[in-house]
């Protein structure tokens, strides 16, 4: 009986041994199989002062990052994001922002928008194709609201947002 204990209790250590394995040297969740190029792109997106910047009435939330493949083995491009929690209302979060971004170089790179549309306009639509050139990368700023804002023009409650930089090309759905 003690044989058979000591061998449940050593392939149990030998199975929790190989499963905890791959996740060593990870540093944090979202960062599986990143390589350590792309953990120092992590930290330049990380200090970008876009994802510091936050209207008034607004607080931080929390920040999270990655890069490195997801379960599929597919790459993920490095990006690094903030959360917040504001009680004003989307337009005004995202008119914020705006002008912030033209302040810090950002530009519009939406193909979408057609030369009648200011892209100010389409941002405060929620189209968000914002890119800025960073150490010889072209970084994208995205903005999301969860949940979705109401249409009302104050929320009842403080809502969530997220801004967030990555390397990369927008994403043809977002322009």
């Amino acid at each position: 009986m003690i044989h058979r204990v000591l061998g449940s209790v050593a392939a149990f250590t030998m199975v929790a041994t190989l499963a905890a394995g791959p996740l060593a040297g990870c540093g944090q969740p979202g960062h599986a199989g990143c390589p350590d190029r792309d953990e120092q792109r992590v930290k330049v997106l990380a200090q970008l002062p876009i994802l510091r910047a936050r209207p008034s009435s607004t607080e931080a939330a929390g920040t999270y990052s990655g890069c490195g493949q997801d379960d599929s083995g597919d790459p993920i491009a490095p990006y690094a994001g903030q959360r917040y929690r504001s009680t004003s209302a989307e337009p005004t979060i995202r008119a914020f922002y705006w002008g912030e971004l033209m302040k810090d170089g950002w530009r519009n790179a939406s193909p979408a928008i057609p030369p009648e549309v200011a892209p100010s306009l389409a941002f405060q639509r929620g189209v968000s194709c914002l890119v800025k050139d960073v150490a010889g990368t072209t970084v994208v700023f995205t903005i999301s609201f969860d949940p979705a804002p109401s249409a009302s023009s104050s929320p009842a409650e403080p809502m969530t947002y997220t801004v967030e930089a990555s390397d990369g090309k927008p994403l043809v759905s977002a322009c």
